[in-house]
């Protein structure tokens, strides 16, 4: 009976000695996948060679991961916040640096064939990388840019290379809180200015832009229940 209760004891300590130690950032299948949490809600950093691209292949969380506010990839490695848990993998195109340009590449998908926004840089140019999908990704078509990004439609999803240097560091703009309750659309007013995005979601329902959420010249609205806080004028000093 002693040996067993030292036995579970050893095994507890274990545990609790393991629990402790656990990095932030963990390494799987030959190093090809990172896995990156977000513990309480804090924003964690996580080293990674993010030259050959990031996605995100598997949450591990109850809360969602959205590339650019609560996930996202720099030269430096991958970073969670806001309760993110994920697997990444690395090496394969996605979000990051690309290794042969060092230019940005983002991952950019029409789901169901609806027309998708992925906000992105778009002032030096932007190229097709890679094809995602079966249906054609045909400039000015099914997918092209704008002065906020690239979008996608007809069920084209690809990779797209974001030409020229990394943007300046811009000015932060005024913070305005627009929040969905009950799914019921609501408009927000405020000075866009030259653009708005999306700085912190706080609602459990993912904030898409141009589906649950979107601005015009007199505010911001959501719907489907998104509630973000977003940057208004954030191209203000940005050049």
């Amino acid at each position: 009976m002693k040996a067993a209760i030292h036995l579970f004891s050893f095994a507890a300590a274990v545990c609790a000695t393991s629990a402790r130690a656990e990095p932030a950032g963990e390494r799987m299948f030959g190093g090809d996948v990172l896995r990156c949490a977000s513990q309480d809600e804090q924003t964690v950093r996580c080293p990674a060679d993010t030259r050959g691209g990031v996605r995100l292949v598997r949450r591990t969380s109850g809360k969602p991961c959205v590339e650019g506010t609560s996930w996202g990839a720099d030269r430096g490695g991958v970073w969670v916040s806001q309760g993110c848990s994920a697997d990444f993998v690395l090496g394969r195109g996605g979000s990051g640096s690309d290794s042969r340009t060092g230019a940005r590449v983002i991952k950019c998908e029409s789901i169901g064939g609806r027309w998708n926004h992925c906000a992105a840089n778009t002032e030096a140019g932007v190229v097709l990388a890679q094809q995602l999908s079966k249906q054609p990704c045909l400039r000015n078509q099914s997918w092209g840019t704008d002065g906020n990004g690239v979008w996608v439609s007809g069920g084209c999803r690809g990779e797209f290379r974001l030409l020229g240097a990394e943007p300046a560091a811009q000015a932060p703009g005024k913070l305005l809180l627009c929040e969905s309750r009950d799914r019921k659309a609501r408009r927000c007013d405020g000075e866009t200015g030259q653009g708005v995005r999306m700085v912190k979601q706080l609602s459990n329902t993912e904030c898409v832009e141009g589906r649950s959420w979107g601005y015009d010249a007199h505010g911001v609205w959501v719907e489907d229940g998104c509630r973000a806080e977003f940057e208004l004028d954030y191209r203000r000093g940005g050049g």
